[in-house]
């Protein structure tokens, strides 16, 4: 179901082809779902995963400064495009949007509904999809999550849906704005490393009149195995391919580095808190 209004703004990390060797069977699926698709990569993507998004008919952006986290970048990116197209829009990553696209679409269009009714949406986990996750993933941004509800009072309010309330996730990465959404974080948000995370539920929910809402998904399930068929045949199937990689160290390390940036913005939000409650 097309959603007039909505664009989707992917980011495209695939110097491999993996993700490219998918979009002629999944990218289709993925425009029905929304009025305009924008790719954002770095020039070293593959070429045949740049030409299967120009063949589907989405925009392809290149950045050749686009940062391992290119949230922020996406984030000024979408506020400077003001054509009708961008009055709201769903940011995220490609990957992600494929799976949710051809896993659950009928979940996709409830999605884009509820952007269009709001001005800034967090698109979270269910718990069904919380534990598709890697141990690595899931441990580390359960971390996150319960320091960010623990130290801000957290954003229950904004809950939506039929799933029980639980510590709302604002790891996934994927987020709905509105045009005023879109202008007011662009115009506050400063942090340029994962700490965004929580900054920009902040700026949110500081911000007054601004409408926000939680959606628990199953749509952000774990996508990663999608591209990795013959790896994951080779190690018996998905349960011990998982496991091979986690015994890989640095993962861990990769993981709790994000754990460290969000109790890092953190600790700087509530002193600046402090110090003007103080005055």
């Amino acid at each position: 179901m097309l959603a007039p209004g909505v664009t989707l703004l992917a980011a495209l990390h695939d110097p491999e082809g993996r993700i490219g060797a998918l979009l002629p069977g999944q990218l289709p699926a993925v425009l029905r779902h929304f009025a305009h698709v924008a790719v954002i990569c770095r020039p070293d993507t593959a070429i045949e995963t740049q030409n299967g998004v120009r063949d589907a008919g989405a925009e392809l952006i290149f950045d050749p400064d686009l940062p391992i986290n290119p949230r922020p970048t996406m984030l000024r990116l979408a506020a400077a495009r003001t054509e009708s197209a961008w009055a709201y829009v769903h940011l995220g990553d490609l990957d992600s949007a494929l799976h949710w696209a051809n896993r659950h679409p009928a979940e996709l269009d409830e999605a884009n509904a509820t952007l269009r009714d709001h001005d800034f949406t967090v698109f979270g986990r269910t718990a069904r999809a919380n534990a598709t996750l890697p141990p690595a993933q899931r441990t580390t941004e359960a971390v996150i999550n319960a320091m960010f509800a623990a130290v801000t009072g957290g954003v229950e309010h904004w809950w939506i849906g039929p799933e029980p309330h639980a510590t709302p996730d604002i790891c996934t990465g994927a987020w709905g704005f509105s045009r005023r959404g879109l202008e007011v974080l662009a115009a506050r948000a400063t942090a340029t490393d994962i700490g965004f995370h929580a900054e920009w539920p902040l700026l949110a929910r500081d911000t007054p009149g601004l409408r926000c809402a939680y959606l628990p998904t199953n749509g952000m399930e774990y996508e990663t195995a999608d591209r990795y068929g013959p790896e994951i045949a080779a190690a018996g199937g998905l349960d011990g391919w998982i496991a091979a990689g986690e015994r890989d160290v640095n993962r861990w390390r990769f993981r709790l580095a994000y754990v460290r940036q969000v109790a890092d913005f953190l600790a700087a939000y509530t002193a600046v808190r402090g110090a003007v409650a103080g005055q």
